[in-house]
């Protein structure tokens, strides 16, 4: 690291620690990867990454408990009413500087993480109704045409609704960047932002590596565990 580059972190402060920017981007690529692998008709792989998003998500509902402090749903839901306030603020150009997620954008990420499982979850029971030839999630085979047809549509209309979700995301995220100057871009990658009066924290608290490696085993455990011993 060179001193011009040790001398520009030192001027930020934490706002997101390694494993929820980790987090992020390899949900990023699992989906990326789900939806190549998907048009590509690779099945086994399309499977697979599935299962992959679902340890992530999982990953990140035990890293939502004892991660850094802006990972902690604790520390960044806010309810609907604050959240309402703050989207006003926001149109009226007088709105409040987080450094972790704002509001608005804490609903969001429970948004993705939602649509996230709801894709993973069909995934297992999904096939190619009525062929059940090109997809057939692990758990298919159990079911009636009716239940597999069911999760088919569940799967296909989730991943309209995700598709939607990201479109969203990456528009709040631009205008914040353009519009707002808010530096979000670069703290995705470096997690670390400029120091400022933000309303959350003068900085974040980081995760345990530890606790964070327990997570990942506990999560993939139980993703591909459970579905093993559920098969």
């Amino acid at each position: 690291m060179t001193d011009a580059v040790a001398a520009a972190r030192l001027d930020k402060v934490l706002a997101w620690d390694g494993p929820t920017r980790l987090f992020k981007w390899g949900l990023v690529a699992a989906v990326a990867s789900a939806w190549v692998s998907d048009e590509l008709a690779m099945t086994s792989w399309h499977v697979v990454n599935g299962k992959i998003v679902l340890a992530l998500v999982v990953f990140r509902l035990l890293w939502g408990v004892v991660g850094g402090s802006t990972a902690r749903f604790s520390q960044f839901l806010r309810s609907p009413a604050a959240s309402f306030r703050y989207g006003l603020d926001l149109l009226k150009g007088r709105e409040g500087h987080y450094l972790g997620h704002n509001p608005l954008g804490a609903w969001m990420v429970v948004a993705l993480i939602g649509l996230a499982a709801v894709m993973g979850i069909s995934g297992l029971f999904n096939a190619d109704y009525p062929d059940r030839m090109l997809i057939d999630g692990p758990f298919a085979a159990k079911l009636s045409d009716a239940a597999v047809h069911l999760a088919h549509r569940i799967h296909s209309i989730g991943f309209k609704l995700l598709e939607l979700a990201v479109l969203l995301h990456v528009a709040a995220v631009g205008f914040h960047a353009v519009v707002k100057k808010d530096p979000l871009i670069p703290a995705m990658v470096t997690g670390r932002k400029p120091p400022g009066d933000y309303v959350d924290a003068a900085k974040a608290t980081p995760g345990s590596i530890v606790a964070a490696i327990v997570c990942l085993a506990v999560a993939v455990a139980i993703v591909w565990g459970g579905i093993a011993l559920a098969k």
